[in-house]
């Protein structure tokens, strides 16, 4: 009974311990953001749609720059990268390439954009947008999809080639 009795109480101290820790690490990340109380909580719910109005506030606290970071992109706050192809594959109507995307967490759907595109060459590269912020949780899941983009005309006998690595893409 005694070892029952220790192993409860112990558990019970950890909790107590985490749940305090918690609490703490909540306030103190809502004192410097004015406000950032509700981010906490409404962030771990949706993570993509609440947090694109309280997200403003956060990045100033990454640098001292507060304007700069802010307004470039006021209605998709997210770090935005390019980033090269796993692989590539053109749909039967010729003329929509596809590949396979996997996102999560604070993470929008990878989109595959076309930068360039003229008579001898189509050039992609895959747009990622992450909310990841500092200090703030992201949900754990994982998701599998399809990026597409259409071209202006069928790929015929044109060349993919990758923007990020400029390397050309084998196109099945």
């Amino acid at each position: 009974m005694k070892p029952l009795v220790k192993s409860v109480a112990t558990t019970a101290v950890v909790l107590a311990a985490l749940a305090g820790c918690a609490s703490r690490s909540s306030e103190s990340s809502s004192a410097p953001g004015a406000g950032g109380g509700s981010t906490s909580s409404s962030s771990s719910a949706s993570s993509p749609s609440s947090s694109s109005s309280s997200s403003p506030s956060t990045p100033p606290s990454s640098s001292g720059q507060t304007g700069s970071s802010s307004p470039s992109n006021p209605s998709e706050p997210g770090t935005v990268k390019y980033v090269a192809l796993q692989g590539l594959s053109l749909e039967k109507d010729g003329i929509t390439l596809a590949t396979e995307v996997n996102w999560g967490g604070c993470n929008d759907q990878p989109q595959l954009v076309v930068k360039s595109q003229d008579a001898s060459k189509v050039v992609v590269e895959l747009k990622t947008v992450s909310h990841a912020r500092v200090g703030v949780m992201c949900p754990d899941f994982s998701r599998n999809g399809e990026a597409t983009v259409k071209l202006d005309a069928p790929l015929g006998s044109r060349q993919v080639v990758d923007g990020v690595k400029n390397v050309a893409i084998s196109v099945s």
